[in-house]
């Protein structure tokens, strides 16, 4: 058997890719329908193994001994509790860029989440048993036919049958349970490739595993391990923090951590405000009003909301810039630790001589909870709303009261957000009108902002400097590239490299910017698959 994957986008862990096997292609992620087996022949070459998977950590000798050994495919035969379905999972996904198969274990319900965890073929074994034994499958549910008095469905089996299914004999019901069953899980299958398409997994996965205590356990045990380069710092979809699973997402973690260590304000007055609903939240009318009645000249400024913390430098970036959160006025107490230490690190590395918070209710309790851990004193000025006319007065007074630095806020956003991106500062002229922010030097565009990725598309004079200081680099065989960069013409690659980084490309003649469609890792191991968009290009 001959097997190779191709692979065409990934969002986090999980992948859209090309699955060929003796001359057929298939679209992971995928189903092996055994109602049809006809139609995946290959899997009676696959080498299962004599031992699961889970044996491993119960005697890892003999595991060695009764492994699978297949070339092609990494097969997960893992057990039924949450916390072992995870770590080997994400053990053998960290490990292989091999197909993951995991026999016997998907539902309609669980699918989009072994997807997240980077399973690529699943098949319908389970459904088909289940619906021998009388189980009626849903995306969100399951039931006993019997005990249903109508079928929610429209599959072509629930169509032709209806509620009169129940009375059929076991062998003939059981054989349409199975059709149905299986027809529901290729729906998901169809609607998780699309979701992987748009960016919009954790945001589905995070609502689906509500409907079930094991898969919220699950997706809790995954969020306290490192995906590693394969989750994106940037993206072009809406994060939607709607669940308590939202405060550990993998691109979260990433973001405060980053945000951290490369903030550096420029004044030793820092002003606290909360969230708005617009983004970026300068362009939000309250933002936009306070500042019309307030000079923010040379001091700094922090926005808080539930669950995040960003300088005013940051605003432009992925998440901050393109999230949405269910707005109620109410904090819990969770929240308000959670958002209180995110700020508090931000606080401790400003190093300020003076702390404001224009701030209310919830953000208030936030700003005060931060103050303690940070140990700071904070000077809070609101008094009712925050536009109201004595908490402007007063902001105004604090304000008056505090040291201030000379600064560009247009030039610090470049600076912090090319440092959060790339690990260096750039500087120049900027020209634009916000948010489209451009950079010059001199006569030469340095870079832009790019409001779909909440991040920096950077021009060639950037990227010679960012191939001086090899910082995301890809080395390419010798051809000139155009359009798409394939992984067979990748040499070699920066391993920090992350799915939607902004990368330069080049070779013994040309050079230039592209975005990443792989990890950097992905792009020297995989012989297939789309490696980096081209954007631009020059000769060296």
């Amino acid at each position: 058997m001959q097997a190779s994957l191709s692979l065409e986008r990934r969002d986090g862990l999980a992948r859209l890719a090309v699955l060929e096997v003796d001359g057929m292609r298939y679209q992971t992620p995928m189903m092996i329908d055994f109602l049809q087996k006809e139609r995946f022949s290959f899997v009676d070459s696959i080498d299962f193994g004599y031992a699961p998977y889970a044996l491993k950590s119960i005697d890892e000798v003999r595991f060695e001994m009764l492994r699978s050994r297949d070339e092609n495919f990494t097969i997960a035969t893992v057990c039924c509790r949450p916390r072992e379905i995870v770590e080997s999972l994400l053990e053998l996904r960290m490990s292989s860029l091999k197909p993951i198969y995991a026999p016997a274990i998907a539902t309609p319900m669980n699918l989009p989440l072994l997807v997240y965890l980077g399973v690529d073929i699943v098949d319908n074994i389970l459904p088909i048993v289940k619906g021998y034994e009388g189980v009626y499958m849903l995306t969100d549910a399951e039931f006993s036919v019997d005990m249903l008095k109508e079928l929610p469905c429209n599959c072509p089996v629930c169509s032709e049958y209806g509620a009169e299914m129940k009375k059929l004999g076991n062998e003939e019901r059981g054989k349409l349970l199975a059709r149905h069953n299986t027809a529901v899980l290729e729906q998901q299958i169809m609607l998780v490739r699309e979701l992987i398409r748009q960016e919009e997994l954790r945001n589905f996965v995070e609502a689906r595993v509500k409907t079930n205590p094991e898969l919220t356990a699950m997706l809790r045990f995954a969020d306290m391990h490192d995906f590693g380069s394969f989750v994106p710092r940037f993206k072009r979809s809406m994060m939607k923090p709607t669940t308590s699973e939202s405060f550990t997402r993998p691109e979260l973690a990433l973001f405060f951590k980053r945000s951290v260590e490369i903030y550096e304000p420029k004044s030793k007055t820092v002003v606290i405000l909360p969230c708005s609903a617009r983004k970026p939240y300068m362009l939000s009318k309250s933002h936009r009003e306070l500042r019309r009645r307030v000079s923010f000249k040379g001091v700094c400024e922090i926005i808080v909301s539930s669950p995040l913390v960003s300088p005013r430098e940051l605003e432009l970036c992925y998440p901050v810039m393109n999230y949405d959160v269910p707005v109620t006025g109410q904090w819990s107490g969770d929240e308000v630790e959670y958002v209180a230490e995110k700020l508090a690190a931000l606080l401790i590395r400003g190093e300020f001589d003076t702390v404001i918070a224009h701030v209310e209710r919830g953000y208030a309790k936030v700003a005060e909870r931060a103050a303690s851990i940070a140990g700071a004193d904070v000077i809070f000025t609101c008094e009712g709303d925050i536009l109201s006319p004595s908490s402007i007065e007063k902001l105004k007074k604090a304000l008056d009261d505090s040291p201030k630095d000379s600064f560009d806020l247009y030039r610090e956003i470049f600076a912090h957000m090319s440092r959060y991106q790339f690990g260096i500062g750039m500087d120049g002229r900027p020209r634009g009108k916000y948010p489209n922010l451009e950079l010059y030097a001199g006569r030469e565009r340095v870079a832009r902002t790019d409001m779909r990725y909440g991040m920096l598309d950077i021009d060639l004079p950037f990227a010679r400097r960012l191939l001086e200081e090899r910082l995301y680099w890809v080395e390419i065989a010798d051809f000139e590239p155009k359009g798409t960069i394939f992984a067979a013409g990748v040499v070699d690659a920066d391993e920090n490299i992350r799915p939607n980084d902004v990368v330069v490309f080049y070779n013994s003649e040309f050079y230039g910017v592209g975005m990443a469609r792989m990890s950097g890792r992905e792009m020297v191991e995989a012989e297939k698959g789309f490696a980096v968009d081209v954007r631009k290009k020059g000769r060296l």
